[in-house]
């Protein structure tokens, strides 16, 4: 069952292995998120949000790493491939936060309102958890070729709809832009691939001509042209190899890394907006849910 590697997963990341430094992001997480309480009526589930952000989303600085992946590289000799696979799939977890679209006996349909891509998941309680205009944080892992939902949430009051909206947009600028400029640079690529490609091909048909020639006249030409080609081939090669490098480093600290530390920046303090209008119902919703 997923609930039970999910579990077992928390559980080793908060043994004495891998817990080294969860104090010290306690606080730093409490202080975004607010400081929970026993008697907070969402205590667990803010607990439970604590302990995944902890496994799934605190980057080790040392290391570049989180915790489940560093689980996952320590254990990868060790464990057996089919639990290798379920716990490389959960590092692939969907964090966000969601409105729901449909609702129906045994799946739920929801929109992650960071990037507006719809899932559909596997939630046998759907109708019992979840209402229509429901909006929450939340986190999707895929299991058996279908997401669900972890279990934990923090669900935000529907007057406060636009206003969470309106701070999703903001947090996005900044990955609009970045999405722009990783577009810039794999059009370089492409253009580099086709440099590259054609230069291949000249160096293919100059082959074949060698082949058919004869005269040492022409093998000396051919074989000129051919070296002219190799050197302009190896240093598309060089650039391709480059830009490559250069996206995929674009990619993991401005796309993975920084959009998904935008997003969780955002959801802990919603969520310690949360904690105050479930502390101070007596306040005015708009003077918790603001800037």
């Amino acid at each position: 069952m997923m609930k039970d590697k999910l579990e077992r997963l928390i559980v080793m990341g908060t043994s004495d292995q891998y817990s080294n430094g969860i104090y010290e992001a306690r606080k730093d997480y409490q202080k975004i998120a607010g400081e929970i309480y026993e008697d907070d009526k969402s205590y667990e589930s803010q607990m439970a949000l604590f302990l995944e952000w902890y496994v799934f989303d605190r980057v080790d600085i040392d290391t570049d790493r989180t915790i489940i992946e560093t689980i996952i590289n320590e254990s990868r000799d060790s464990w057996p491939l089919h639990l290798l696979q379920i716990y490389e799939g959960f590092a692939t977890n969907i964090y966000g936060l969601f409105g729901i679209k449909k609702i129906r006996s045994d799946s739920i349909t929801v929109i992650n309102l960071f990037d507006n891509k719809k899932y559909e998941v596997v939630e046998p309680d759907g109708k019992l958890l979840f209402s229509k205009y429901d909006l929450f944080e939340g986190r999707l892992v895929p299991y058996e070729n279908s997401y669900h939902f972890t279990g934990s949430f923090c669900f935000h009051p529907e007057k406060a709809g636009k206003f969470i909206k309106q701070q999703i947009e903001e947090v996005s600028v900044n990955q609009l832009a970045y999405k722009k400029d990783l577009k810039k640079m794999k059009s370089q690529l492409d253009d580099e691939i086709i440099s590259l490609n054609k230069t291949e091909i000249k160096i293919d048909k100059l082959k074949s001509k060698l082949e058919k020639s004869n005269s040492e006249n022409k093998i000396s030409k051919i074989k000129m042209e051919m070296a002219g080609f190799e050197a302009k081939k190896s240093d598309f090669e060089a650039k391709v190899s480059h830009m490559e490098k250069l996206i995929n480093s674009f990619v993991h600290e401005k796309i993975i890394r920084e959009g998904r530390a935008a997003h969780t920046l955002l959801a802990q303090k919603l969520s310690y907006m949360h904690l105050i209008w479930e502390r101070s119902r007596q306040i005015d919703l708009n003077d918790i849910y603001r800037n």
